[in-house]
């Protein structure tokens, strides 16, 4: 078949899981070409992307790829990128592809050929901002000086802005941009949450003077297509083959915006102990600063880090020279940290006969708050009405059929409902047992609004979980209206927590707070004093003798007395020796195997012979356990934990045990994810 064709082509098929294909070609196909292709007995041809052209051809008779009609080529900086991933987290370029592209892609190659021509956003002003904006705290001065030397260069750069909450880092980051701007540099801002992306957008293009493009899952498809288009349009050598010049000098994106076509030379990732920054399911498994750092690696970049609550690895990284340590440790005006009060609840339940959610404390000081004038944030990181329905008869309280969870009664819906699969059962749902007699025990965020309620009747409570903010929109009109002093008092689970800027805020109650501190997870009393420390901070950003009340049944709990100290160096020093002493990140590199099948026998099996399998190579192995959850949908779960002190050393230990040929037979019908960086 060698004479049909000028070339083979290696091609990259989103939704599937080898690694490419092999198709002939002519001469107009190069590398990083669209081109459409069939496979398998699929009677409507495929788009795929060309990873390399060679001349190589194989004794099978290959099969034509006809290049798009765009004539669109990717740039080759992209396509090592996406190889990279699919590399370092162990799945396949198509896995890599289908995360990467938009879906119906084919719509948006149609926009480059002028069928619907994007509206390119307003160039930078740089050097001209909007209105006058306040003089640098000199901490805001000093960080941005020491930043701005690091703009110009070659190779990685890294930074990490360690600024307590409210202590002005946006506001470096805006200045920071500007100056990239003047250089000629692009920027990549992320942060961790869509519903962040709007108050960022306004301050940005405010300051700046101009449009910002923003890329996140919830937009409409005519808004991708024109934003995919631009950061296309944006790439240089795009530019060199499809002779354009336009496209975007900043992105501002949530996660996946780091698998995007766009170049830049500066990437900054706020909030970036955030665990929405890590990708669960489906593959790639992708964490944000592992891709930021290969890229300014590979291509030369800033890479900047800001947090009130960095993760202990990016802290260790800092001390320990890879990058560069900026503290801020004021807010601007000399504002002071809010004040911490501890309700200890074990001596609220010997006072009174009733379970309340709300001691007399915070009542008091929501009651005064309200007669202010001012607003308070209340963190109620529980979902529902009634955690448990109990039966009378035998105490067990009812789970789901599918999943090994028990289902929370959610008054809104009148239903009890399984977290896990979103499977609703009537509330009146007879017991295993038979009886229909039962209680409603526990309490959640729709419980809590209840007796707010009740108790404050002056109040006008703006209730944000994920009940109230699944339509498209709704979390960001939610929150305007908070904004806009519609509410006084917004109730929220963790959501509420992360980098909201709120002046009308001068308490913040956490009730429940001990919920979370217990979970089997060597990150777990890293993610608490986080989601602590992030929600007081949203008290006093702009007005004195602001207050954050905790209520907790253990206050004693160590990671509990750094938080309420706002003594981040305290919990680092205690939390890195603990791990260092258990050999976890940042000491080791991790990853987790989650295996799961419907036969238990046959994943119990498996997930045994895995671990035989593993542990012939120079490596920690831990389990398999089951997890704390160990059935969802039907489908039973064991979780292996694998530990060592390089990632080469952990890669291959995995790749060779997956291409074990004894191994793959005992795990046939098991489905494997592995997840790095877990």
């Amino acid at each position: 078949m060698k004479e049909l064709y000028f070339a083979v082509a290696e091609v990259c098929i989103p939704n599937t899981i080898k690694e490419s294909f092999s198709y002939g070609v002519d001469e107009s196909v190069k590398k990083g070409s669209i081109v459409w292709v069939s496979l398998g007995g699929r009677k409507k041809p495929l788009l795929g992307l060309v990873l390399n052209v060679h001349k190589n051809f194989p004794k099978f008779p290959l099969k034509p790829a006809t290049i798009h009609e765009s004539n669109c080529i990717f740039p080759e900086r992209y396509i090592e990128t996406l190889l990279w991933c699919a590399n370092y987290y162990m799945c396949s370029p198509g896995e890599v592809l289908t995360a990467c592209l938009p879906a119906e892609f084919e719509k948006y190659l149609a926009v480059g050929l002028g069928v619907e021509q994007p509206q390119q956003p307003q160039n930078f002003m740089a050097g001209q901002p909007q209105g006058i904006a306040p003089t640098l705290t000199a901490e805001q001065q000093n960080a941005l000086d020491i930043l701005a030397a690091l703009l110009p260069g070659n190779g990685f750069r890294g930074a990490l802005l360690h600024g307590v909450t409210g202590s002005g880092k946006t506001r470096v980051y805006l200045e920071l941009v500007r100056k990239a701007m003047d250089l000629g540099m692009k920027t990549l801002m992320l942060v961790p949450e869509i519903n962040l992306t709007p108050q960022t957008k306004n301050r940005f293009e405010d300051f700046l003077n101009c449009k910002i493009p923003i890329l996140h899952s919830a937009l409409g498809a005519k808004q991708k297509r024109e934003i995919w288009i631009t950061l296309l349009q944006s790439c240089k050598s795009f530019n060199q083959v499809n002779q354009v010049n336009q496209g975007s000098d900043i992105l501002l994106g949530t996660r996946s915006a780091i698998l995007t076509p766009f170049e830049p030379q500066l990437i900054i990732i706020d909030e970036e102990h955030d665990s929405s920054y890590k990708q669960q399911d489906p593959a790639p498994r992708y964490n944000v600063k592992e891709m930021a750092f290969h890229i300014a690696h590979k291509y030369g970049a800033l890479v900047v880090l800001g947090s009130a609550t960095p993760s202990m690895e990016s802290y260790s990284n800092a001390k320990n020279g890879h990058l560069k340590l900026i503290e801020m440790k004021t807010r601007p005006g000399a504002l002071p940290l809010p004040k911490v009060i501890i309700a200890d609840m074990k001596e609220q339940r010997k006072k009174q006969d009733k379970d309340l959610m709300l001691s007399p404390v915070l009542r008091d000081a929501l009651s005064k708050t309200i007669s202010d004038g001012n607003q308070a944030i209340v963190l109620m990181n529980r979902r529902g009405h009634s955690t448990n329905r109990i039966c009378e008869e035998c105490g067990v309280p009812l789970q789901c059929e599918d999943c090994n969870v028990t289902l929370v009664y959610h008054k809104q819906y009148g239903k009890l409902m399984c977290h896990y699969c979103g499977r609703l059962y009537p509330s009146n749902a007879p017991c295993k047992c038979g009886s229909s007699k039962f209680a409603f025990l526990g309490v959640g965020i729709e419980k809590a609004e209840e007796e707010i309620a009740e108790w404050l009747p002056n109040a006008k409570v703006l209730r944000i979980d994920s009940d109230t903010t699944s339509g498209v929109g709704a979390m960001e009109k939610l929150l305007q209206k908070f904004r806009d002093r519609e509410c006084n008092i917004l109730l929220g689970t963790q959501m509420v927590a992360k980098g909201h800027d709120f002046p009308g805020v001068s308490l913040v109650g956490v009730l429940c707070a001990d919920i979370g501190s217990g979970i089997p997870d060597f990150r777990a009393g890293e993610k608490y004093f986080q989601l602590l420390t992030q929600v007081a901070g949203r008290a006093g950003r702009f007005l004195e003798n602001s207050q954050v009340i905790i209520q907790t049944y253990c206050p004693e709990n160590p990671v509990m007395q750094f938080a309420i100290n706002h003594d981040y160096a305290g919990f680092s020093k205690w939390e890195l020796k603990e791990r260092e002493e258990a050999f976890y990140p940042p000491f080791c590199r991790i990853a987790q195997i989650k295996m799961q099948a419907k036969n238990k026998e046959k994943l119990a099996e498996s997930a045994a012979e895995m671990v035989a399998v593993l542990g012939r190579a120079r490596i920690s192995v831990l389990g398999p356990t089951e997890p704390l959850i160990s059935k969802v949908q039907k489908n039973y779960r064991m979780v292996i934990t694998v530990k060592a002190a390089n990632a080469a050393d952990l890669k291959n230990a995995i790749r060779n045990t997956l291409a074990n040929s004894y191994f793959a037979k005992k795990a046939r019908g098991v489905e494997i994810r592995v997840d790095r960086d877990a």
